[in-house]
């Protein structure tokens, strides 16, 4: 077992009724977490399981690239696949619903389609959720001609005719069938000896109730870690004092992590700056003492990407690792630009790497690891491999058994490794279509998602090798959103656009007179949680650059 220090051994060893750590930036949360499932193991009855809950299923990945288990005895995955294995699909049938199929991006096509919707994005669909009581959620903002009462009838009409379910509706359901038949949670707690849960500052209402029945209803611990500072995703639904909420509710003691390894004495003191309140910490990273201080750049919008790139020509000619370096933006869509700009010169990764915008999709997952795999044929890309393709049959209600998912993932493999390396890129992903469907015997329209947003003339310019070698995400520059990095460091970051307007974010409400909405306490919150979480990702260097209108907090870091 890896290295604990004091705090963290108490956290593994002592508290076996349940423990709420608090983890800032670099203590060793996700170590914590491992270490205390590995040590829950050697003790493990023969009818229980442990069960480790994600934000994300990168996050899964990498939680299970480092427990010693075997996939009997652990479930490893976020809050909508444990709901789905363990309380949509064994119990909907109190309420006669139908076996859920996972909605794709075809179908969200086809509804818009169909009901003649040109208007609306896939982006207004995700805003359709419900409350704990089934009412509407109302957006504060809906532009639409359609009214969102009425768009969110026809949708849901059409997601049950067509035996359909949502992200959003996983968690309504499940949330149904756990409150009012509590006989469901006692089940679901009978099968787990603990529940570990990470980010835990991101849970949502739903999120919270479910696991809060499966406590209050049976002897399952918890182990809940997380960090209220790194909150970002309040815009997603997160919660408010989750920590001191789940306190009261949980009956836990809380724990504060106070050794961190991660980043410089600058790095920590600069982003410290951001709370009145930040805990102290204790400096033990092997950088501490590393005299790189934080370095503020004014740039304008034409010399931007060409500020940023002089930056990563320095770093390199300092001898850095380009897989080191990670450029983060507080919107996908500055990241993009910047990436398809840098992808002339280095090799990136992240968005703008490829010739198409991200995509959210299980199939487009296992292309990645397949990528991956294909440059780097390790145990630990195998085992991501085969996770994904699990998910893809949870999702598409594939009936495999073990020995066929193992089958499935060698065949898989094979398959994808004879796609000669020199075909198109649209030709070489209409293989791995027809791959995927003749091994899954399913129809598989993500990649049609692909397909569709990629440019034809772009598309000449990449062959298949060059194409996997990029998704792979291997030895190339970082290029994403300060959101989807939460969770990774780099020894050297550049964070981009830390304007006014944007961190906190101010709503434009008058395109002409460049008027904004007003700073709400909330809204101010928002930023500086996203622009610490941001920070907090350097190890060495950090870089923050900004207009001739800067982010009101950097006044603050710069004190």
């Amino acid at each position: 077992m890896d290295y604990l220090n004091e705090i963290q051994k108490q956290a593994v060893y002592e508290y076996n009724n349940g423990l709420i750590v608090s983890a800032s930036p670099g203590t060793g949360k996700t170590k914590t977490l491992v270490a205390r499932a590995n040590k829950k193991l050697t003790n493990l009855p023969k009818h229980k399981k442990l069960a480790l809950i994600t934000y994300t299923n990168a996050a899964a990945d990498e939680i299970a690239s480092r427990l010693d288990y075997t996939e009997n005895d652990v479930f490893i995955g976020t809050i909508h696949r444990f709901c789905l294995e363990y309380i949509l699909r064994p119990f909907s049938w109190i309420y006669k619903w139908d076996k859920p199929r996972i909605a794709s991006y075809s179908d969200f096509k086809e509804f818009l389609e169909i009901n003649k919707l040109s208007t609306i994005q896939l982006e207004d669909l995700n805003k359709i959720k419900k409350n704990l009581d089934g009412s509407l959620i109302i957006p504060t903002e809906w532009l639409h001609k359609i009214t969102f009462e009425e768009l969110s009838r026809i949708y849901y009409d059409f997601l049950k005719q067509r035996k359909l379910i949502d992200f959003n509706e996983i968690l309504f359901r499940s949330y149904i069938i756990i409150s009012k038949n509590l006989f469901t949670a006692k089940s679901v707690s009978n099968i787990f000896m603990e529940i570990s849960v990470d980010e835990f500052q991101d849970t949502n209402i739903f999120q919270y109730e479910i696991l809060k029945k499966i406590k209050n209803n049976g002897d399952t611990s918890f182990f809940i870690v997380g960090d209220e500072k790194q909150k970002i995703y309040s815009f997603a639904g997160a919660l408010n004092e989750t920590f001191t909420i789940a306190k009261k509710d949980f009956g836990y003691e809380i724990l504060d992590l106070n050794y961190t390894y991660r980043s410089t004495k600058k790095i920590v003191t600069g982003y410290s700056k951001l709370f009145s309140d930040h805990p102290t910490l204790i400096n033990s990273s092997k950088y501490k003492d590393i005299p790189f201080d934080i370095r503020f750049h004014q740039t304008k919008k034409d010399d931007n990407n060409l500020y940023i790139k002089q930056i990563i020509d320095s770093l390199i000619k300092a001898k850095a690792q380009v897989g080191n370096i990670a450029i983060l933006t507080t919107s996908w869509f500055d990241a993009y630009n910047i990436g398809s700009y840098l992808r002339e010169y280095f090799n990136i990764i992240g968005l703008g790497a490829l010739p198409h915008s991200n995509i959210s999709n299980t199939v487009f997952a296992i292309l990645k690891t397949l990528s991956r795999y294909s440059v780097d044929s390790s145990i630990r890309n195998l085992k991501i491999i085969k996770r994904n393709i699990e998910l893809l049959i949870l999702e598409k209600n594939i009936d495999f058994n073990e020995k066929e998912i193992v089958f499935a993932t060698n065949k898989l493999i094979s398959q994808f490794q004879k796609i000669n390396i020199n075909t198109g890129l649209k030709e070489s992903l209409l293989q791995y279509q027809n791959i995927i469907s003749l091994i899954f015997k399913i129809d598989v329209p993500e990649v049609d998602e692909i397909l569709t947003i990629v440019n034809d003339d772009e598309a000449l310019n990449w062959n298949f090798k060059k194409y996997i070698e990029t998704l792979s995400g291997i030895n190339g520059i970082t290029i994403n959103t300060i959101h989807q990095a939460k969770g990774l460091e780099y020894d050297f970051v550049i964070l981009n656009g830390i304007n006014e307007n944007r961190i906190p974010y101010q709503r434009c409400i008058d395109h002409v007179k460049y008027i904004y909405e007003e700073l709400t306490d909330e809204s101010i919150q928002n930023g500086r949680t996203l622009l610490y979480v941001g920070m907090s990702r350097a190890k060495i260097g950090l870089f923050i650059l900004h207009n001739w209108k800067p982010s009101m907090f950097i006044s603050q870091i710069k004190l």
